[in-house]
């Protein structure tokens, strides 16, 4: 098995590295750690070789294939036969070249970026395909090259040919300098020489190992890694052994692999103890294992970017080590890992107040990777630790347990009063200590801090305590307010005044205070404010304006020794970094947003012992930071794409990110309604503070806010013409490249050059048929208004033909009204004759009886026989009789006329039978008429019968009024 040496970098290397341009710096804590899990790149656990292309894109051979990470986005892409990816090779042509157990070949991006596997080992007879795992691969200017543990074989103009007789056995490929070099198992190097491996005559073997690494170190001197036996130097034609104080570590723990750092360090990954980075002097400058950082302590392989990060592939997972980072991480308290509060520098010891008690550790530059955890803890410290202040030489702490004098590695106890915060001096030999409930003075008598008494007149907790220029004490707690405090120790009281809202601040709480410059500040809620003696008042300070938020709340000042201020808001934390430049100062603001959400909640703190060595609390330990090596860094990002997808009624993959990206255009048909761009920043591996703006030219007028999202996803894009620019920036404010797309969302099918065709010939169509049906329309109008005019002639004629009928309706009915009014006058007369008829007879009946009575009175007798007459000749009806039967006739239609026709021989006694009974008159009544009795009526009701030739069920009158 070998180890992997990282080409990229080492090419780019010099031999030469001068060491007087190499900063180290202070390495007492360590740098961040970024471990990858099986959960974020849903792939196997071991990896076995890792490498970066040009943009920093890390490509990773995986127990379940090829791995791609642009410092967002994983993706699996597995061989064939689902075997190992043992090693990685990065072509010159966007090849991949990947080796694995019984297969190596390339990935290659089709059209659309996406990668396919091209088998090269199938060109190999059947005889050479029988081999196991494909551990190195390098690429040169004279081909490909894969070695196996009998084989070398080398991919050339499109051939793969075998370099090594059968059953040799090689330990090792990689560079020599510039030359590719192998190892056999009998130790003898071989090197490449136009296109063929010859044995190297100076060296011709290395006895000493199998070699693991070859590393360039000086001009004239190769380092050469082994597995078992340490490290060795090259130079002038020998190997010498390369000795360093942890030889033996090395030897024990088995060197798989080892690359150089761009400052000239050196990275060795063990089998069994995890990453050791070696500094210029061959000291263990960085251990890296299980117990600080790592997820297992196997690296199996490692590489290095050009901003010095570190890549490791372990026996389970991935991480990486962010070397260059300017802020390291420490823990005084070891594993208790509690909050940091306080930090001092004294006697040449650093000390780190927690709430766990107070550490000290011998100042040093260079500290051995074991050293940085032997934290002594001081006696008699445990519990809150709240300051340290260094007064006329000594160190004094403030405590949760009271007050204590530190010196060395033993702490003395000055007073057991509850909860002293901090001290201040007020005078020589004077001190003055705010705790829980007020303050307490101390006096220092023969060269030892004393505690003197408590004072009087305030209760008040008293934490955050500054003096101003005039020596005038001052006081703030955030729920309490601001006061001016004079303490009088002889009368051991404290006299203060209370300063808030009516005092000129805008409000009685949620104030703090600071001396910056001198200058005493209080920070409100609303910007900056400073006392104001002439006036008596507070006022706001324009000390900040020009470089701080106006208005902002700032929980924290601090004016270290360098003359850098340090502030801390809600939402941010910095500093104000301050430069001569000639006559005048530069200040520059730099924000820290590494740190947001890690500092110790409440209880802010920053101790700056130099320029290089800057200590912070945090809520876990110490974050130390070194502003040289932050401001002196020239990490450039490059923004990356992921890939394009266009999802609607279909989903497609447009272009995934392993071609040129350089002015990259295409077009999307309009069925896709979302377009999705995704991208990454490999440099940013492993920390999410990146943050990504975009415009889209033919959409947008201005470039959109920054936001973390590193997925844009624009939805219902009319067609046309579309420029996309893309841009990321880390949070400190580095900017990368800008990526440009250049896209057209086509027309959908109805809006194309061949639809618009179609649409004019059915226009055309459409034309024509409207005219002919309009033509058509105009025949069936003029058809249908001929019928028309036809149909409302026909009505006419109808209502013409239905006036005329309703005319000879409305005659008949009048003629039928005069038929019944004549009926009923001939009725009315009939009965009128009736009753006419029967006061006639009457009246003879009594004439004839008054007749007979006065036949005496020959004169009265005349005249009654006289009107006996005139009623006779009254009462008869021959006189009326033709009138009435014409009457009759023509009311009755004809009724006597056709009753004479049919029935002639009936006699005229009979026909008025028949009239009156056709009057439906009743015998009574016919009797009167006929002048003759009812029974005589019936006798001739029953001869009428025989003569008109009734049998007995015809009823004789219904018989008359239906004839």
């Amino acid at each position: 098995m070998s180890g992997k040496s990282s080409l990229v970098f080492v090419l780019a290397l010099t031999w030469a590295i001068p060491t007087a341009l190499i900063s180290q710096g202070m390495n007492l804590g360590l740098p961040p750690v970024y471990n990858f899990s099986k959960e974020q790149y849903h792939a196997g656990a071991q990896f076995w070789d890792l490498r970066l292309d040009a943009k920093g894109i890390s490509w990773m051979g995986n127990s379940s294939g090829l791995l791609r990470f642009d410092g967002i986005h994983w993706k699996l892409h597995p061989l064939e036969n689902q075997t190992i990816v043992r090693s990685v090779g990065i072509g010159g042509r966007q090849e991949i070249y990947v080796g694995g157990q019984g297969v190596f070949g390339y990935f290659s991006p089709a059209p659309n970026g996406q990668l396919q596997f091209t088998n090269l080992s199938d060109q190999l007879p059947t005889s050479e395909r029988q081999f196991a795992d494909v551990w190195d691969i390098e690429v040169t200017p004279q081909g490909v090259f894969f070695r196996t543990d009998n084989q070398v074989f080398r991919y050339w103009e499109e051939k793969v040919t075998p370099m090594f007789p059968a059953g040799t056995g090689l330990f090792f490929m990689g560079f020599w300098g510039e030359e590719l070099l192998v190892q056999l198992s009998d130790f003898s190097l071989w090197r490449l020489v136009e296109g063929q491996f010859q044995p190297m005559q100076q060296p011709g073997s290395f006895s000493s190992g199998r070699i693991s690494g070859i590393l360039p170190w000086t001009h004239d001197t190769l380092l050469v890694t082994t597995i078992r036996d340490g490290i060795f130097s090259y130079s002038k034609g020998s190997f010498q052994p390369w000795s360093t104080s942890d030889d033996a570590f090395l030897k024990r723990h088995t060197i798989f692999c080892a690359s150089l750092l761009p400052n000239g360090q050196l990275a060795i990954g063990t089998a069994l103890n995890g990453l050791v980075i070696m500094d210029r002097k061959r000291r263990f400058f960085y251990h890296f294992n299980k117990k600080n950082g790592l997820r297992n302590n196997t690296v199996l392989c490692l590489t290095v970017n050009a901003e010095g990060q570190i890549w490791l592939g372990l026996d389970n997972g991935t991480a990486l080590v962010d070397v260059p980072s300017p802020f390291t991480y420490l823990f005084p308290d070891g594993e208790l890992q509690g909050a940091g509060y306080t930090a001092r520098k004294q006697d040449g010891k650093l000390y780190f107040g927690m709430n766990t008690g107070l550490y000290g550790l011998e100042w040093k530059s260079y500290y051995r990777p074991e050293e940085r955890t032997r934290f002594r803890s001081i006696e008699h410290t445990s519990g809150q630790v709240w300051s340290l202040t260094e007064l006329e030489g000594s160190l004094l702490m403030g405590h949760h347990d009271g007050a204590f004098e530190v010196r060395g590695w033993e702490a003395r106890k000055l007073t057991s009063l509850p909860g002293v915060w901090q001290f201040q001096s007020i005078g020589p030999g004077k001190a003055i200590a705010g705790h829980y409930n007020g303050f307490a003075a101390f006096h220092r008598i023969q060269g030892k801090w004393q505690f003197e008494s408590v004072l009087d007149g305030f209760k008040e907790s008293s934490r955050l305590l500054a003096t101003d220029q005039a020596g005038r004490l001052w006081m703030a707690h955030p729920y309490r307010g601001v006061y001016l405090v004079q303490p009088d120790l002889d009368q051991k009281q404290v006299r203060s005044r209370f300063f808030g809202k009516a005092q000129g601040l805008p409000s009685d709480l949620g104030n703090h205070l600071y001396s910056v410059q001198g200058d005493l500040l209080i920070t409100s809620r609303k910007g900056l404010y400073s006392y104001d003696a002439a006036e008596d008042k507070m006022v706001s300070s324009p000390l900040l304006d020009r470089y701080l938020d106006q208005g902002a709340s700032y929980r924290y000042l601090y004016q270290d020794p360098v003359g850098s201020i340090w502030y801390m808001t809600q939402d941010s934390f910095g500093l104000l970094r301050v430069q001569d430049r000639g006559l005048e100062k530069q200040v520059e603001r730099i924000s820290l947003p590494q740190l947001t959400g890690r500092l110790t909640d409440g209880f802010p703190f920053v101790y700056t012992v130099d320029a290089e060595n800057v200590f912070i609390a945090a809520a876990q330990g110490f974050i130390h930071f070194n502003p040289i090596a932050f401001f002196n860094q020239k990490k450039t990002i490059e923004l990356v794409l992921n890939e394009i997808r266009a999802s609607g009624e279909a989903d497609s993959l447009l272009f995934c990110g392993n071609l040129s990206q350089e002015a990259l255009q295409f077009s999307v048909a309009n069925l896709y309604s979302t377009l999705t761009f995704s991208f990454g920043v490999p440099a940013n591996a492993g920390s999410k503070q990146v943050q990504f703006s975009y415009f889209l030219e033919g959409k947008d007028k201005n470039w959109s806010k920054w936001e973390p999202n590193a997925v844009l996803t624009f939805n219902s894009l009319r067609s046309g013409d579309y420029s996309l620019y893309v841009k990321a920036r880390t949070l400190s404010g580095q900017e990368s490249n800008v990526l440009t797309f250049q896209f057209t969302v086509l027309p959908p099918w109805y809006s194309t050059v061949w639809a618009y065709g179609l649409y004019l010939l059915l226009f055309v169509g459409l034309l024509l048929a409207y005219l002919t049906r309009q033509k058509k329309r105009f025949e069936q109008e003029k058809a249908q208004l001929h019928n028309r005019h036809e149909l409302r002639e026909a009505e006419h004629q109808l209502k013409v033909r239905q006036s005329e009928e309703a005319i000879n309706r409305l005659q008949q009915e009048k003629l039928e009204a005069e038929v019944t009014h004549k009926s009923l006058e001939l009725a009315s007369a009939t009965m009128h004759l009736v009753q006419k008829n029967e006061i006639l007879n009457t009246i003879s009946t009594a004439l004839g009886k008054l007749k007979a009575r006065i036949q005496q009175q020959p004169e009265l007798e005349k005249e009654v026989g006289r009107i006996l007459k005139m009623v006779e000749v009254d009462a008869n009806f021959d006189a009326d009789w033709e009138h009435f039967s014409r009457n009759f006739d023509h009311v009755h239609s004809d009724f006597l006329k056709r009753l004479g026709e049919r029935y002639g021989h009936l006699s005229p006694n009979e026909y008025k039978l028949c009239a009156y009974l056709r009057m439906n008159l009743s015998s009574k009544e016919i009797a009167a008429l006929l002048n003759i009795s009812v029974r005589g009526v019936e006798a001739s009701r029953y001869r009428l019968r025989k003569r008109l030739g009734l049998d007995t069920d015809t009823n004789l009158t219904d018989f008359l009024i239906r004839f």
